[in-house]
This record gives C-alpha cells, sequence and structure tokens, in this order.
C-alpha cells in the first residue's frame, strides 16, 4: 500500500511540474504575441492618426485654412517627430530645340514620422508612407501628385519646422507664408523663341515659366526613405519612365511632352523638330514654312522635310529650277518660272514598292507651293495642309539628291506600288485607292502619311544640292508653323501646375 501510495504521489509532482513548465510556455509565448498584437496596433492607429494629419495639412497648406489641430493619439512606446529637411522633391524640363536643361524647382520636403521599433509611419510630400523592419516602404495614402490626361499639378507640401514628442500627443499645422506659384509663373518678360519654357533671366533673376509645355522631356524626382513606394505610385499613375536609384535613394518619373509644335525656326540641315504626342488618324492641321535665300547662291536648290522611323520613310521635297533663285524678285522671271514638287513614302514591311508623287509645272507666283520676296531675297513657301496643290500618283520630277535614296529603297519591294490605298477609314474622305495617274492635293497626302506614323517621330530639315545647302538658306530668318492634335496618354505632358506650399506642425 505505502509503495503505491508513493508512486502516485512521485505522480502527481510530475504532472503539477509539467504542468508548471507548460504554462510557463505558453505565457512566454502568448507574452510576445500579445506585444506584437499592441505594436501592430499602435502602428495601425499611427497611420490613421498621420492619414488624418495629411487631410488637415492639406486644408491648411492648400489655401482653405491656416490653422489645423490634430490629436495624434497615445504613442505606446514609439516617437513623434517633425523634420524639415529630410527629402527632396526637384522638377527639370530637358528642352529637346535648346538641348539644354532647366531645373524648375528643387527643395526640401520634410516629414512628420512615428516610429516605434524598427517601423516608421511618415507624413510626407502631402502622403503617408510606411516602412518596416525590411527597410521596403509601401504607400498609405496618395501624395499630392495629380495626373490626369495631359496635365501635371503638384502642389509641394513642405513641413518647414522640427519637434518631437511622445505621450498622448496633439499636432498643430499653421500655414508658413504665402502659396507661391512656381509654374506657371509670368512675371518676367516674353518667352525667348518658339519651343522655349523659360526665358533668360531678367534682372539677373526671373525666369517666366508658361504653358503649354513645348518639346522634351519633364522628369519629378524624389529623394526620401520612402523612395521605392513613391516610385511605385508614379507607375499607377503614368505610363512614363519610371526609375529607381537605390544608392541615392530616388525615384524619378518622365513624361514625354505633347503639344503642337506651334511656330518654329528652321532647323539647321540635318537637324529636326520633334513631334511629340500626335494623335493617331489625319492629326495634323496646319503645316506651313518659309524658307529665305542668304547671301549665297539660290539657282538649282531644292528643300525638303523627311521622317525615317523604323521600316516607315517619308519626304516632300520642292525644287527650284536652275537660273531664277537669284534674279527672281528681279521682276524678270516672275510670271514665267515653275517649281516642281515630289512627295515619297515607303514601308519596308510590306512588299508593296514607294509611293511617288508629283507635280514639275507648279506655277512660282501664287498657290500652295510659291516663290516670294522679301527685302529683294528670294522666298520658297509652302503650305504642306493646303488644298490648292495637286500632285499626281506614279513618277517623280526631282533629279537631285533628296535625303533619303528612294531608289535603294524600291529595291527590297517585291510588289508594286499600282494601285495603292489609303485605308484611314472616316478621315478626309479615305478609304481610297490609288493608280499611277491618279491626282490628290497636297493636304490629303501630308495628313495621310504623317498619320502612317507613331505618336513620336523627327521631322528633319534637308535641302541641296550637295553641302553648299547650308550657305544657301538664312535659317535665323526662315521658320514655319507645325500644328496637330495631341494623344491624351498617361506618358504625355501638355500642362505643367506646380505650387510650393510651407506648413509647420508643432507636437505637444
Amino acid at each position: 500500500m505505502n509503495r503505491r501510495a508513493q508512486a502516485s504521489n512521485i505522480g502527481l509532482v510530475l504532472l503539477l511540474a509539467l504542468t508548471i513548465a507548460g504554462g510557463g510556455v505558453v505565457v512566454a509565448f502568448g507574452g510576445s504575441a500579445l506585444t506584437d498584437v499592441q505594436d501592430s496596433s499602435s502602428i495601425d492607429r499611427a497611420e490613421h492618426a498621420m492619414t488624418l494629419l495629411d487631410a488637415r495639412a492639406a486644408v491648411v497648406g492648400l489655401g482653405e485654412g491656416s490653422v489645423q489641430t490634430v490629436r495624434l493619439g497615445g504613442s505606446s512606446g514609439g516617437d513623434y517627430a517633425a523634420e524639415s529637411e529630410s527629402g527632396w522633391l526637384r522638377i527639370r524640363h530637358t528642352n529637346y530645340t535648346a538641348g539644354e536643361t532647366e531645373e524648375i524647382y528643387n527643395a526640401s520636403l520634410g516629414s512628420v514620422t512615428y516610429s516605434k521599433g524598427e517601423t516608421t509611419v511618415a507624413y510626407q510630400g502631402g502622403g503617408v508612407w510606411r516602412q518596416g523592419p525590411d527597410g521596403g516602404a509601401s504607400m498609405v495614402s496618395p501624395p499630392e501628385f495629380h495626373y490626369r490626361g495631359t496635365t501635371l499639378t503638384l502642389p509641394v507640401l513642405r513641413v518647414r519646422s522640427a519637434d518631437a514628442a511622445s505621450g498622448d500627443v496633439r499636432a498643430t499645422i499653421r500655414r508658413d507664408g504665402d502659396l507661391t506659384r512656381v509654374y506657371p509663373n509670368e512675371t518676367g518678360t516674353a518667352t525667348d523663341g518658339p519651343g522655349a519654357p523659360y526665358d533668360e533671366p531678367v534682372d539677373g533673376e526671373t525666369r517666366q515659366y508658361v504653358n503649354p509645355v513645348r518639346t522634351g522631356t519633364v522628369d519629378v524626382t524624389v529623394h526620401s526613405a520612402y523612395y521605392e513606394a513613391w516610385a511605385d505610385y508614379f507607375r499607377t499613375r503614368t505610363t512614363g519612365n519610371v526609375s529607381v536609384d537605390h544608392d541615392n535613394r530616388t525615384a524619378t518619373v518622365v513624361l514625354e511632352t505633347a503639344n503642337e509644335v506651334g511656330a518654329f525656326p528652321l532647323p539647321e540641315k540635318g537637324e529636326s523638330i520633334p513631334i511629340r504626342g500626335i494623335a493617331g488618324g489625319h492629326s495634323l492641321t496646319d503645316f506651313q514654312t518659309s524658307i529665305k535665300k542668304d547671301s549665297g547662291t539660290f539657282n538649282n536648290i531644292f528643300v525638303s522635310f523627311y521622317v525615317e522611323d523604323g521600316d516607315k520613310a517619308y519626304e516632300a521635297a520642292v525644287g527650284v529650277p536652275n537660273g531664277i533663285g537669284n534674279n527672281y524678285c528681279d521682276g524678270d522671271e516672275a510670271g514665267s518660272a515653275t517649281l516642281t514638287m515630289d512627295v515619297y513614302y515607303h514601308d519596308a514591311s510590306t512588299p508593296e514598292g514607294v509611293h511617288r508623287w508629283t507635280n514639275d509645272s507648279i506655277p512660282s507666283d501664287s498657290g500652295d507651293v510659291q516663290l516670294a520676296c522679301d527685302d529683294g531675297d528670294t522666298v520658297i513657301e509652302i503650305d504642306f495642309t493646303g488644298t490648292e496643290q495637286n500632285l499626281t500618283y506614279g513618277s517623280s520630277s526631282i533629279t537631285e539628291d533628296t535625303a533619303i535614296d528612294w531608289d535603294e529603297r524600291n529595291e527590297s519591294a517585291t510588289q508594286s506600288a499600282d494601285p495603292t490605298t489609303f485605308a484611314h477609314t472616316g478621315d478626309d474622305g479615305e478609304d481610297t485607292t490609288y493608280d499611277y495617274g491618279d491626282r490628290q492635293n497636297l493636304r490629303i497626302l501630308s495628313r495621310h502619311y504623317f498619320a502612317t506614323f507613331d505618336s513620336e517621330f523627327d521631322l528633319t530639315v534637308y535641302h541641296g544640292p550637295g553641302n553648299r545647302g547650308t550657305s544657301q538658306i538664312s535659317t535665323s530668318q526662315s521658320g514655319g508653323t507645325l500644328r496637330y492634335d495631341t494623344i491624351a496618354g498617361t506618358s504625355y505632358i501638355t500642362y505643367l501646375h506646380v505650387t510650393e506650399n510651407n506648413v509647420t506642425v508643432e507636437l505637444n
């Protein structure tokens, strides 16, 4: 009996020991889990508090109120801090015409952060961001970066104070100075030539910024601890070129300008007018040019505009016969002189040969293609979108070497271009089939062939004969107008609106 009682007591002791040990394990793991839940709960509360601060800061910063107060709540062992120099935002415009880059804006963003352990929740740039222990960042609420159609509106909300607090924290947000208009800003003088978005310094300091933004690209770069989340946001809002630089902790989005060129100075021979964001279909609305003789000879000259883009190529050339270029403005040749014009097109991805359109007897004194006089110098005037000038399909008349070797291009064709079909259904009366000998006006031809290219290409200037063409034309006194309907795509920009909006955040 005693042995059985002793065994029973030993079993009871072992059971109690196991129960106590198991309870300790449960308490240890339960305590850890409870701590994790509490930390997660405090982070979630901080996200909600920062989102509310974001909304109130927008009210103050965007001018709808001067003071707002937000109860951020208990910090639960974490810390709140306001900084004025954390992160920065930069906006640049690269101008293809001038080949220059203008830094439109570059300033610090500042931030308000809640940090607990290895997790941070931050208000910065008008958005709320979260960074976890692994260093990765995500967006809680979007920044003040509004992109719609081809318009970018960017009110830069900056925190301009430094403070810190813990415990039960309240934030007081105040406007710091007046809203500053960055772009557009028309306080300077008139714009310095077509394609220029900014002026030379006025009184050594002021530059003028105007809409629409013409030519080149606009890029927005953010340097931030949360740069990867900024990049993700740029990708969701645009189809622009988004990149990250991990070494410098930056995110950049690049948007192509999408705007009619408008008035343009004639580029030098071999240089181009950039076409960016041209809409599909027959979107070319106005293309005219005026090309003036300089002190050199203008005899036997021809000028052309051409495009080479992938498999497709186009060229429109006007020739001035020998003997009238220099003497035309004397009056002796004006009545009897004639000009020559050719239009060419080829798509190497098809078996069809080169399209050739020509007119070798254009009266020089009137119409969409003509000669004129300016201070005694001869001027070639061409309206590529006029309806008065007809060309005949099937042959060419320009005898000089054009920018593109059309005979060489034609060698690759396995099918005649007779007949050919213009198949932009509903545009300018197409689709239409042309046989050799058929006629069509220059406007239809220009609009059709421009429509065969994608939304971006370069229209390049050429003239001859030979290299003497560079001294025969006065590029400074020549130019034109080019307008077209633009595409409404999420990688293009036409209008830019930037303001600087400063706030202070006091933590109590």
